[in-house]
């Protein structure tokens, strides 16, 4: 229309998202989990920890998922060990092809994982979030069951004064802004506000510029479709860089470092009052021995080569002789690294055909 502003263009857009909403497909999704998006070597560093934090620590038995964008944020070798703390690795751009996208980015990246995981239930954790309790005991909790979302207050609310409210067709609400470090959602209750945040996600260039990010388009997907939910009412406790949500009871549960991500190899600072701090530095230490902080993609290779790679991998065990220097056990992996850590003499492994044939 002549002369309308792009706000009022966003407007009739969103209430048309907002009408066109299908029901919940019944039978697609089932049973709880934990959505991690976690692509990239750094935010792969936080959610390795957070993943050991959750299995290792507080003995955590929930499936989980990680979502990435593709093979050039998460090399083979990076599912594998993601694999071994029992976490399943997911492709968003596999996914888009099946079910479509209009953006995947970071913050995009989030909304669009909980719409399309295979859980039901699900507690959505940004990669830089540390739980210091396993975090199973939220889906049973009264305030869950009754309301289907559970959000928990940031420090921030939007504005009385913000476009956002009109462009929404949202009455303003003074309420605390959604802080997505961790969002619990039962897809088939909240199937109406969950649709909506992802279409607003889709559009980040229409909203990002008014609301920070993803975090606020889940508050206003809600109130625009009058789908339940229940709002912490604990404010956050605040640590140097870190943010730490409190449960209904009070008792913190997570801690969001979102001002100190994880370094593989750097210094990352000691926070007083950081529960769990000796554990993660552990974790961290670990992760630094099995692997070099760097996404390895085997270059492009046969048939023939994949086929001796698999046969490799199924002998597993082989006699690695340096000449003059020293001879050792280790292991060719199917995710292509090279175990036990292998203290400097390379840690990954392909096998590719040269001109004289097949070379490892």
């Amino acid at each position: 229309m002549t002369g309308t502003s792009p706000q009022t263009a966003v407007a009739a857009a969103f209430a048309g998202a907002r009408q066109a909403v299908q029901p919940y497909p019944a039978g697609r999704f089932e049973g709880r989990g934990i959505v991690i998006c976690a692509g990239g070597t750094r935010l792969f560093t936080c959610a390795w920890i957070c993943i050991g934090m959750l299995r290792r620590v507080l003995g955590c038995t929930l499936p989980i998922e990680v979502w990435h964008l593709g093979p050039g944020e998460m090399g083979p070798a990076m599912r594998g060990m993601l694999a071994e703390l029992g976490a399943q690795t997911i492709d968003a751009h596999e996914v888009a092809r099946r079910h479509g996208a209009e953006v995947l980015g970071g913050w995009e990246l989030k909304p669009y994982a909980l719409l399309h995981s295979r859980f039901r239930e699900m507690l959505l954790l940004d990669a830089d979030n540390v739980p210091i309790v396993d975090p199973g005991f939220l889906f049973d909790c009264e305030e869950f069951r009754r309301t289907g979302t559970v959000f928990w207050p940031d420090l921030v609310r939007i504005r009385r004064d913000s476009p956002i409210w009109a462009m929404c067709g949202v009455p303003y609400r003074d309420t605390p802004s959604v802080e997505s470090g961790q969002l619990l959602i039962d897809k088939q209750r909240a199937w109406p506000g969950l649709v909506l945040a992802n279409w607003m996600n889709q559009h980040s260039d229409a909203f990002y510029d008014i609301v920070h990010g993803d975090k606020d388009t889940f508050l206003l997907a809600w109130l625009a479709q009058g789908t339940d939910f229940a709002m912490v009412q604990r404010a956050p406790r605040q640590l140097p860089h870190v943010l730490c949500q409190r449960g209904f009871d009070g008792t913190v549960l997570f801690q969001h470092r979102g001002g100190a991500k994880w370094i593989l190899l750097g210094r990352n600072p000691k926070i007083e009052g950081f529960a769990y701090e000796r554990e993660c530095f552990d974790l961290l230490r670990e992760l630094g021995q099995q692997w070099d902080g760097c996404i390895f993609l085997p270059p492009p290779r046969s048939e023939r080569a994949h086929e001796v790679e698999r046969a490799l991998a199924s002998q597993r065990a082989f006699r690695f002789e340096r000449v003059s220097a020293d001879v050792r056990a280790i292991e060719l992996l199917p995710d292509h690294r090279i175990g036990p850590a292998p203290d400097g003499d390379g840690i990954y492994w392909h096998v590719e055909e040269g001109t004289e044939g097949l070379a490892r």
